[in-house]
């Protein structure tokens, strides 16, 4: 039996993970090591992994100061091979693990005293089950577990949902703190049996949304609001066998007082308890941060970056630089064809239209529903707004001259309309 050595990461020659020279050993580690990054506050160490790292971390450890960033971009299919493996992980109070890739990437038992941050990535695998320790989770624009396999999060840990982002909880496991970004649409899921919910919610405003996992056979039938005398609120979720969830701990964002609630099934198969001024389209989509892969949303059919295009995810501002339709469409071709979203028309293959008219319907309101107050309904004359519904703008199919806005222009209003905080 081999005992398991530790490796260093120095960083002596830069940031790069995948470069020997910045291990204390002078080789990449191997399955018997267990791996170390741990700085100084005076000299924080920083590794990045950006290319597949096949090889199974048996223990990680990122210690104070030490941070560890995965960008490897792969595929983002969940069924294949992940881009990084650690069969047990520990993070220091100080240290950081940054999951910035839409490729699986799976992390063992663990114990989080740090940071781990995922960023738009619905393939991030628990494979314990659980995350323990008071650390703080930060999901951007992700899905931190799924229908089939919920994740119990430990009584101490702070949860932050951001940018369109879904955690689906198991049991009693629901986590100390959440926190909303009252701005974006997220959604906390629960497969409760019948009990009171002792989490903090904070900054839940009209976009937060709670929903019953639909696997559970927990059915909710109705759900609503009452004042607690501190001046939160408690969430009761009355269900179809007459038995209660309730959720009592609920800070509201400044301004916003709850109002009436519905419960609607959405695509995932969830009952999702909502503000009633949300509307029905947005409430039965898929959950925030769902990330489907499908002929919709993956440009030109496999990788994360395939076909010269960035992740499907990730936008830039501007006219001039990448979107997450790159490669399918030029700002500098002020004609109906081909648009920015060229090849994304049809759910089926590339659309030689320049309306691409099913595009709303494959991608933006699979992804980006909570933009709704954003969506400009045009004329051939006038913007105007309009809810996620709306039918006949340019590139919907709905209008007869699609060239009346250049391509630039559409490039553009795109690329406002989509952008994660949906301002």
């Amino acid at each position: 039996m081999v005992q398991n050595a530790t490796d260093y990461f120095t960083g002596q020659t830069s940031t790069d993970f995948l470069n020997p020279t910045n291990w204390n050993s002078g080789q990449l580690p191997t399955d018997y090591h267990e791996i170390n990054i741990t700085g100084t506050e005076s000299a924080p160490v920083t590794a990045v992994i950006g290319s597949a790292y096949t090889t199974e971390v048996p223990s990680l450890t990122i210690g104070d100061y030490g941070t560890l960033k995965i960008t490897a971009c792969d595929s983002s299919s969940a069924s294949a091979t992940p881009v990084f493996t650690a069969s047990a992980l520990q993070i220091f109070d100080t240290g950081s693990l940054i999951i910035d890739t839409a490729s699986p990437v799976q992390l063992g038992i663990n114990h989080i005293s740090g940071t781990l941050t995922i960023d738009d990535s619905s393939n991030v695998t628990i494979t314990s089950g659980s995350l323990s320790g008071n650390g703080t989770i930060n999901l951007n624009h992700s899905t931190l577990g799924s229908e089939s396999a919920g994740v119990v999060l430990d009584s101490l840990m702070t949860v932050n949902l951001a940018g369109g982002s879904t955690v689906y909880t198991q049991g009693n496991g629901t986590g100390g703190t959440v926190n909303f970004d009252p701005s974006t649409q997220n959604m906390v899921v629960l497969d409760q049996n019948y009990s009171n919910v002792s989490t903090v919610f904070n900054n839940v405003s009209e976009n937060s949304e709670f929903a019953i996992n639909g696997s559970s056979g927990v059915v909710p039938v109705s759900a609503s609001y009452s004042a607690n005398s501190n001046g939160s609120y408690t969430l009761t979720i009355a269900t179809s066998d007459n038995q209660t969830i309730t959720l009592g701990n609920i800070n509201t964002e400044n301004g916003y007082t709850p109002g009436s609630l519905t419960v609607t099934l959405d695509k995932a198969g969830d009952y999702v308890i909502a503000d009633s001024n949300l509307s029905s389209s947005i409430v039965s989509g898929w959950p925030p941060g769902h990330d489907h892969t499908s002929s919709c949303d993956d440009n030109t059919g496999g990788g994360c970056n395939n076909g010269g295009g960035s992740e499907h995810h990730h936008h830039n501002d501007g006219c001039t630089t990448p979107t997450w339709w790159g490669g399918h469409g030029s700002c500098s071709n002020n004609s109906p064809s081909p648009l920015p979203w060229q090849g994304h028309g049809d759910c089926s293959g590339h659309s030689s239209s320049g309306n691409d008219k099913n595009f709303w319907d494959c991608v933006g309101k699979d992804h980006y529903s909570g933009c709704k107050s954003d969506w400009s309904h045009w004329t051939n004359t006038t913007p105007y707004k309009g809810g996620c519904g709306s039918q006949f703008d340019p590139w919907h199919g709905g209008n007869s001259t699609p060239a009346a806005f250049p391509d630039c222009n559409q490039h553009a209003h795109w690329t406002g309309t989509f952008a994660h905080a949906c301002g």
